[in-house]
């Protein structure tokens, strides 16, 4: 069947049309358009044609002809827009057409110098000129072409759209006019040299689009070149470029920002074009950080809908009705916490956005040594009537399961104060390794020496892992003599109770410090600079997608014990087949090691004290419980087995989908939350933690060899 379309063909600001019959070939269409066009040159230009939800297809061969008469006549088109683009010193774009130019050639007996280029390239070494790199803002020459161009996004995306269009032809305009209904734009130039380039469009009020009426898309100014700098970038023009950047990669930097620009599109934009091209794009993604604070009272009802057994509460200032906290605990982790280890870690983490605040965590331990989220909080400031309401809806999950867990914090005052208000008598251990920074500030090693620094460490961490109270006593003593008045002073305002093992009340299952609060806090660090809501469901989504990954882990484990306490139990099982075991009755056995230790398996306890301590079996427990013949997983507490690991992460969370938000009539719409009254501080605001004196160490490094070791004055390196 005989096909013909009519193509109508835009260069810059002309327009031509002509018929394309199933007789036409690329070399017959490239004849026309250099034939036409003035000043278009073979190998130079790039063809895109547009259909119906395809607007910029590739036409470069004789197939991809076929396949466009194809598609017009499938779809019953008979018009079909084909752009031709400059593509002037890009060689990864021309090779179809130079094959093209010399087909062409050839047909007129005239001869192509191509290949001559091409020789002269590949002998000159890196004498050879550079082919230039292509970039995504290639395609921008082709945002602005011809009069009834329609821009579904209004003004702003023209407006948008017109600055990458200048941006990369590489000149600048200016507006004459400009306002929601038109826009009107000439050349810079226009008063120093007369240049006639001019475009006018304005909205059509039928469809609230808007359509280029006039366009003179010819510069009678002098030679433009495309420049790395412009005055055309403007922040609005990085926000529209890296919007989606922000929504996979919220911590994206403005450093960051600036080496993408420079890579992927050939400009270069100052620091402040990309701090606040990156404010703009939060602002698209997240939206007013005002207004997350009043959808906290539709995401709380929302979460209680779709999450079942879910705790949610939002508290408001009353009579005024300004945020002052948020607590939320989600119906999956309930369910799964009770199988998980009875141990819950404590912390507080400051948050980065332009309300501030403190997000309160409360996260447990799996049986495969892995953080269980179980509750977080948003309150405005840490004090002690904000930890005591975060505990006392700590305790409301609590209390009905019927056990005692064991806490660890740091030894923050008001939190301090709310444990003993909330959980009397409930064990509360303190951070070792928060306990061991206070006292390492006290001996800085300018004035005492890194001897004496070390000295009074080991001797603190040989009181803390004491197993017995004469090794404790012991390791007191003489830490006392080493360390004179500042440990006394220490020792006095810490109770042994909640930092020794061979005094405290509890189960720590090994634990000593903080650890898992601080994972937590590092695992959800990439949200603290969001606003409220967004924070809040990105931890949500974030927590959804680690339980699910865990429990199809789970479905693949075929040992009784999670992996990582199986490995344990091996380990332990190998470091005891030498050892001599004698029989004292029928659940007491005495275990010849290095030195003998008895072993009561009805009371589950070893002299070691490591069973205890642990809940774990130690390996002399191992020893004899192969001795006897018994089954060592009979032994084994049930938090660390394969089928409470699967029990845990059961229940799901379930998605909270925000398609009828606002839609709804539950009364949020009447209630208005404002946000909590901030000052801003002066100077540009901290996003990183300032870390207590000893808490790190900074590197030495050489300025002048830049290795690391050694300073400028000692360098022997020869540069």
């Amino acid at each position: 069947m005989e096909v013909c379309v009519i193509a109508k063909c835009t260069y810059k600001s002309e327009t031509i049309m002509f018929s394309v019959s199933s007789e036409s070939s690329m070399v017959d269409i490239l004849k026309t358009l250099c034939l036409r066009f003035r000043g278009l040159q073979l190998g130079c230009f790039t063809l895109r044609y547009s259909v119906p939800s395809y607007p910029s297809c590739f036409l470069e061969t004789d197939s991809d002809l076929d396949l466009m008469r194809t598609f017009l006549l499938i779809s019953n088109e008979k018009t079909v827009d084909i752009l031709v683009k400059d593509l002037c010193g890009i060689s990864e774009y021309s090779g179809d057409f130079c094959v093209n130019k010399e087909l062409i050639a050839c047909e007129k007996g005239e001869s192509s110098c191509s290949s001559t280029v091409e020789d002269r390239n590949e002998f000159l070494g890196r004498s050879k000129r550079a082919s230039a790199k292509p970039l995504l803002s290639n395609e921008w020459e082709t945002y602005i072409h011809h009069v009834g161009q329609k821009f579904d996004g209004g003004a702003e995306e023209f407006r948008l759209k017109l600055c990458k269009y200048a941006l990369e032809v590489g000149f600048n305009f200016l507006y004459a006019g400009n306002d929601k209904k038109r826009v009107v734009a000439v050349c810079s130039n226009k008063k120093l040299e007369g240049c006639s380039w001019r475009v006018y469009a304005s909205r059509c009020e039928a469809t609230g689009s808007f359509v280029i009426r006039t366009l003179n898309n010819v510069h009678t100014c002098a030679g433009r070149i495309r420049e790395s700098k412009s005055k055309m970038m403007r922040s609005r023009v990085v926000s529209s470029l890296i919007v989606d950047r922000i929504r996979a990669k919220p911590e994206l930097k403005p450093v960051e920002i600036i080496h993408e620009f420079k890579d992927y599109y050939g400009i270069d934009i100052s620091y402040y074009h990309a701090w606040f091209g990156k404010e703009l794009a939060k602002l698209d993604v997240h939206g007013d950080e005002s207004k997350s604070f009043n959808e906290l009272v539709w995401y709380t009802d929302a979460v209680k809908e779709t999450n079942t057994g879910s705790l949610c509460t939002l508290d408001c200032e009353a009579g005024i009705n300004r945020f002052r906290r948020f607590f939320v605990s989600f119906g999956g982790c309930i369910a799964g916490f009770q199988y998980c280890i009875p141990l819950l870690f404590i912390d507080a983490t400051f948050l980065k956005s332009k309300y501030k605040g403190q997000l309160l965590c409360a996260s447990g331990k799996n049986g495969n040594q892995g953080f269980y989220p179980l509750a977080f909080g948003v309150v405005d400031s840490e004090t002690e009537e904000n930890w005591t309401w975060f505990l006392q809806h700590l305790a409301s999950i609590l209390l009905p399961m019927g056990r005692v867990v064991t806490f660890f914090s740091d030894r923050n005052q008001g939190l301090l104060n709310a444990m003993g208000f909330v959980f009397p008598g409930w064990p509360h251990s303190y951070c070792y390794y928060h306990l061991k920074q206070n006292l390492i500030s006290k001996y800085p090693k300018s004035g005492y020496g890194k001897l004496l620094q070390d000295r009074v460490i080991n001797l603190f961490s040989r009181c803390a892992y004491a197993v017995t109270e004469e090794e404790f006593k012991v390791a007191m003593e003489e830490l006392v003599i080493v360390g004179s008045s500042k440990v006394k002073a220490f020792i006095s305002d810490l109770s042994r109770d909640h930092y020794a093992n061979a005094f405290f009340k509890g189960m720590r299952y090994g634990e000593m410090a903080n650890s898992l609060a601080e994972s937590f806090n590092n695992w959800v660090g990439v949200f603290r600079d969001l606003p409220v809501l967004p924070l809040i469901e990105g931890i949500r989504q974030k927590l959804m997608v680690l339980n699910s990954q865990r429990r199809f882990e789970a479905e693949k484990w075929t040992t009784v014990l999670c992996p990582e306490m199986e490995t344990r139990l091996c380990e332990n099982t190998e470091a005891g087949r030498t050892w001599a075991v004698r029989r004292s009755n029928s659940t007491v056995f005495e275990v010849f090691a290095d030195y003998s230790v008895m072993v009561d398996l009805e009371q589950r306890t070893c002299s070691c004290r490591l069973w205890q301590i642990d809940g774990f079996p130690c390996t002399h427990a191992v020893a004899a419980i192969l001795a006897k013949r018994d089954s060592v997983y009979d032994y084994v507490e049930c938090y660390y087995k394969t089928d409470f690991f699967r029990k845990a992460y059961e229940s799901p969370i379930f998605p909270i989908p925000d398609i009828g938000k606002g839609l709804g009539s539950n009364g949020s719409a009447a209630v208005v939350v404002l946000p909590p009254i901030t000052k801003r501080p002066a100077g540009r605001p901290p996003t990183k933690r300032i870390k207590v004196f000893g808490e790190f160490k900074r590197p030495l490094k050489c300025s002048r060899c830049s290795v690391a070791g050694h300073n400028r004055k000692t360098c022997k390196a020869v540069i």
